[in-house]
């Protein structure tokens, strides 16, 4: 290896080593990074606004199907009558108890299968 300097090279890095004037450089990228971020603020708000519109049309057709949901889950399988049994076993005699057992079983197959 040589310690001789390509002349070409040298300037080149003679070149870039020459000093930015500080003020302009430094306004005109503070400049650029409040442009940015005013448009990033105006977009954020224009999105919440939509979700706050969508949300408010939206909310008593939820709540409706919520409830369905709800009184479905809570359906029967065996009717057992008010007894003492029917009570002990309401959780799983029940189309929530089904809905979470088949749950239950397609997270043992998953584990299974890719474990």
């Amino acid at each position: 290896m040589t310690v001789d300097r390509d002349p070409n090279l040298q300037n080149l890095f003679d070149v870039a080593n020459q000093d930015v004037p500080e003020q302009p450089f430094v306004a005109d990228v503070m400049s650029q990074v409040d442009g940015t971020r005013r448009k990033a603020a105006i977009a954020w708000i224009c999105v919440g606004l939509v979700l706050i519109a969508c949300f408010g049309l939206l909310a008593a057709p939820l709540r409706d199907a919520v409830q369905l949901l709800t009184q479905a889950m809570s359906i029967s399988l065996v009717d057992l009558g008010d007894r003492w049994l029917a009570r002990i076993i309401s959780p799983a005699n029940s189309v929530a108890g089904l809905v979470a057992l088949g749950l239950l079983g397609l997270r043992a197959a998953y584990r299974r299968i890719f474990s």
